[in-house]
């Protein structure tokens, strides 16, 4: 996974050095993450993401290179409701991300007014912190804990979008992504001799991996930087 990021690197800044015309621009939009703890699947989280990116130019729509930068939240919930005693709660764990993509764009059935496309990329991330230790108070060796985070984590992101408007130097554009994580964004080992607060025995907690899964719906506008060589 290092050597392929280093690669897109590679490549993507030589096509940048030769075109020298570039778009950038920023992107946001909401967020629906989810998590697999031990392979069992949690509640959704709903939150945010916002990134800024750089991507070559593709005149011929045979496919360009990006790069981008963001900020993302991953996690997910408990919610729990019961009817016949009117309780409720709803408990969210989050980890905020700084998250560094890379990857191929393809426009097809491009029009005057709109062109589709579809993207397909690799992420590496950096877990900047969590809101774990709101945890502490309900006996956190029974929730994840700070301790056992994974502050470095990779995937892939793959989706499509919709590029509109006609004019080259500002496109507005909406996109789907999914990203799954490949390594676990948390590990911990079975922890045995662990009193049990509520007996005072001894117990043995289970091993708990975590793995991210996160759908974004994205808004963005790309702006074109042109160099015109003049003989």
């Amino acid at each position: 996974m290092r050597n392929l990021l280093l690669l897109v690197i590679s490549i993507l800044t030589v096509a940048s050095l030769q075109a020298q015309s570039f778009h950038f621009g920023p992107k946001a939009g909401g967020t629906i993450a989810i998590q697999q703890w031990n392979n069992l699947e949690r509640d959704p989280l709903f939150a945010y993401h916002g990134a800024v990116f750089i991507e070559t130019l593709d005149p011929e729509d045979n496919g360009s290179l990006y790069a981008q930068l963001g900020f993302h939240k991953r996690g997910s919930g408990v919610r729990v409701f019961d009817i016949f005693s009117s309780f409720s709660a709803d408990q969210n764990f989050q980890f905020n991300n700084l998250a560094l993509a890379l990857g191929v764009k393809k426009r097809i059935n491009r029009t005057e007014s709109k062109a589709f496309y579809y993207h397909f990329g690799v992420r590496g991330e950096y877990t900047i912190n969590t809101n774990l230790e709101n945890f502490e108070r309900f006996n956190s060796l029974f929730y994840p804990i700070d301790e056992f985070v994974r502050k470095f984590n990779y995937g892939l992101s793959f989706g499509g979008g919709i590029e509109f408007g006609s004019s080259k130097f500002s496109v507005p554009f909406i996109e789907l992504t999914i990203s799954p994580d490949i390594s676990l964004q948390y590990q911990q080992n079975a922890i045995p001799n662990v009193i049990n607060p509520f007996n005072g025995q001894t117990m043995t907690l289970q091993e708990r991996s975590i793995r991210n899964l996160t759908l974004e719906l994205t808004f963005g506008m790309k702006f074109l930087r042109e160099v015109i060589y003049v003989d």
